[in-house]
């Protein structure tokens, strides 16, 4: 055989090779991705947005008492209510019906609401979730500033032992606050910080296990860290009237030193000292699910000093924390006292299909808690009796935080829903919605579907919680679709408050598990910062949608942004922290 046959043949096969190996390759990142599930994905989109189906009748009554109707009566889906409290010296566990009432009534009004804190203190900075900015933004250029800066963070190593959390992901939004002078004189800040006039802080949990802490102009570290070791993929909450405690819970599992399961839990933190001051909800065998996480961002009542932390074990914890706090002596210490734990069942919950947990930051208005869970239950709960008084199928995984809007008819609350397995067709493709329901009685106003996509392992819908507009933009409220409707895009979609139907969109070309943050400048303009799954940043005109600005960070961001004056602060999936100021 000649020299020049030879060497083709060899090459030939070298190719064969690298295509064989491609091939496997390929195969088994589409097995992993979903299969063929996956190649009819990438081919087809979705029917995207549905008509808007809207009920005027189910406004009735949205200022008047919470009660049920005989369709938002908890028992139509099947609950069953079960109290853990003390009574008579003992803890008990109750099922049904309890004579449980709290000993000091709580009631969340006015300054309870929104905090006495400067600053973002909260997920969406405050307990309606509807603060996503502090103060004026002086914009004149509505572009980004092309100088912006950024701080390394790190990642964690999974308890799968397989791949690592890394950086800052969903819901991952910061805490930004301007301390007075006399608690940055007590807290373990750096020198210079305390000396430093207007000096404003960010305090970020992320999922390397830290919180860190950093200099809001540029982004420097105002203090040590506080290690803690799990991952934190939520959002902490400061005590709202102002003293230095910090309320946050891990995400996921880790394993310990020894090879041991070491179970998500809330932890509690002083922050004039970083000293861990109490830690609950691990391993909980109250839970229906086995699984325990706590990504959402936690409630405090301040006249009552009383904590309200929901859990994706599907748990809602309760605790009195009898905090004494000294801003002279410079002493803060808590004395807990868990008063009363609440969970239910349904009659579809399962494991493996509509399950138990809320991941979501529940909103709270008088005495009433409104939640939404992984298995499509939206429900309202007196905090008071403990008891469940409306209960709405919303039929998929509520992981968008819900908004509480009081408007000119009444109280109504907006809830977005995302996909699970459980609602999927064979293509893995399903609808969600975004809601409007009557917040007396769970009543449904109005419903806008999406078609989305729900497969190698992201989900689809929305997990982005919306924006409730104000000023300008004042009846529109405006979400995120994430894999709609293509596999990798998205819409940002206004929606009008009052019959649902669409004032603007627009189709991203990657979609985003990113909360939308508004910044409202000093001519009474309204912009919107949306920052997607590809890392770009985009700037909008909120009142139109118009696109103004973008930036390309080249990562992945699925955290959520906060906002204090021009500067926006978020987390980013490849380790860094950014402060993006708009002009």
């Amino acid at each position: 055989m000649k020299r020049k046959t030879k060497v083709t043949i060899a090459v030939l096969l070298s190719l064969f090779l690298v295509f064989c190996l491609a091939g496997v390759f390929l195969l088994k990142k589409i097995s992993a991705a979903g299969g063929i599930r996956y190649l009819y994905n990438v081919k087809h989109n979705t029917k995207g947005m549905a008509e808007t189906k809207y009920n005027p009748e189910a406004e009735s009554g949205a200022d008047g008492p919470v009660l049920c109707t005989e369709l938002t009566n908890p028992s139509v889906l099947g609950i069953r209510e079960t109290l853990r409290y003390r009574k008579d010296g003992k803890t008990v566990t109750e099922e049904g019906q309890t004579d449980f009432v709290r000993d000091v009534p709580v009631n969340f009004d006015g300054d309870l609401i929104t905090g006495t804190v400067d600053g973002i203190f909260t997920f969406r900075g405050n307990y309606h979730r509807t603060m996503a900015s502090y103060g004026i933004a002086e914009i004149k250029k509505e572009k980004f500033s092309e100088e912006y800066w950024t701080y390394n963070t790190g990642k964690l190593l999974k308890s799968s032992g397989m791949s690592y959390w890394s950086g800052n992901g969903w819901t991952g939004q910061p805490l930004i606050i301007a301390w007075p002078e006399e608690t940055k004189r007590i807290m373990n800040l750096y020198p210079e910080k305390k000396a430093k006039e207007n000096f404003v802080e960010v305090i970020y949990s992320g999922m390397d296990g830290y919180i860190h802490f950093l200099d809001l102009e540029d982004g420097s570290e105002s203090r040590d860290a506080i290690h803690i070791g799990m991952v934190f993929k939520g959002t902490a909450s400061l005590h709202p009237s102002g003293i230095p405690l910090l309320v946050l819970g891990s995400g996921d599992a880790q394993t310990g030193l020894y090879g041991e399961n070491v179970s998500p839990r809330a932890y509690i933190y002083s922050l004039i000292d970083g000293t861990k001051l109490y830690e609950f909800g691990a391993n909980d065998d109250m839970a229906y699910r086995k699984f325990h996480a706590y990504d959402s961002s936690p409630i405090i009542d301040a006249a009552t000093d009383t904590l309200f932390y929901p859990g994706e074990n599907g748990i809602l914890y309760t605790v009195k924390l009898n905090t004494k706090y000294d801003s002279t002596a410079g002493t803060l210490s808590i004395a807990p006292e868990p008063v009363v734990d609440y969970t239910y069942s349904t009659a579809r919950a399962t494991e493996s299909a509509f399950t138990w947990g809320m991941e979501n930051s529940a909103v709270v208005n008088g005495s009433y808690l409104y939640v939404g869970d992984n298995g499509g239950v939206f429900y309202c709960l007196d905090l008071n009796t403990m008891s469940m008084v409306w209960a709405q199928d919303v039929y998929g995984d509520v992981n968008s935080s819900p908004i509480f809007s009081e408007e000119e008819n009444g109280n109504f609350i907006y809830v977005a829903t995302t996909l699970t397995e459980a609602i999927l067709d064979e293509h893995s493709i399903g609808d969600v919605a975004v809601f409007k329901l009557n917040a007396a009685n769970g009543s449904i106003v109005w419903k806008k579907s999406f078609e989305c996509h729900n497969v190698d392992g992201v989900e689809g819908g929305v997990l982005a919680t919306g924006v409730l507009g104000m000023g300008e933009i004042a009846g529109q409220v405006i979400y995120s679709v994430s894999r709609c409707p293509g596999l990798s895009s998205g819409y940002l979609v206004s929606l009008d408050t009052k019959s649902g139907e669409v004032v603007w969109l627009k189709e991203l070309s990657d979609y985003a598990w990113s909360s939308a943050v508004t910044l409202y400048s000093q001519i009474g303009a309204v912009y919107l910062v949306q920052c997607c799954s590809d890392g770009t940043v985009l700037l909008f005109n909120a009142a139109n949608g118009a696109l103004l600005d973008s930036i390309a960070l080249n990562t992945t961001i699925e955290a959520t942004p906060a906002v204090f004056g021009n500067t926006i602060v978020f987390g980013t999936r490849d380790e860094r922290i950014i402060g993006l100021t708009v002009e």
